[in-house]
């Protein structure tokens, strides 16, 4: 199996946690794996950051969706008054 199709994987059964397993997953993460890299500089934890989200790195989070729909909501209501 391939690097890309076991990350599609892991993302695909990552989606259907609990909140509660995802905490676990990262403390696991954190435990395991990153503290062997231990990133240096500021620009060093920006690109583990980078590398970690993957493919998904552009997309925004729900809570960035919901805050981009309110400020559109808000845009709206100004210009109609």
């Amino acid at each position: 199996m391939s690097s890309t199709a076991i990350r599609q994987q892991i993302i695909q059964s990552l989606a259907n946690l609990s909140d509660e397993q995802l905490l676990q997953i990262r403390d696991l993460i954190d435990q395991n794996f990153l503290l062997q890299i231990k990133p240096k500089s500021e620009e060093e934890i920006q690109q583990l950051i980078k590398l970690l989200q993957g493919k998904y790195a552009h997309a925004p989070t729900n809570s960035e969706d919901f805050a981009q729909q309110k400020q559109a909501e808000i845009d709206w209501e100004e210009r109609n008054r």
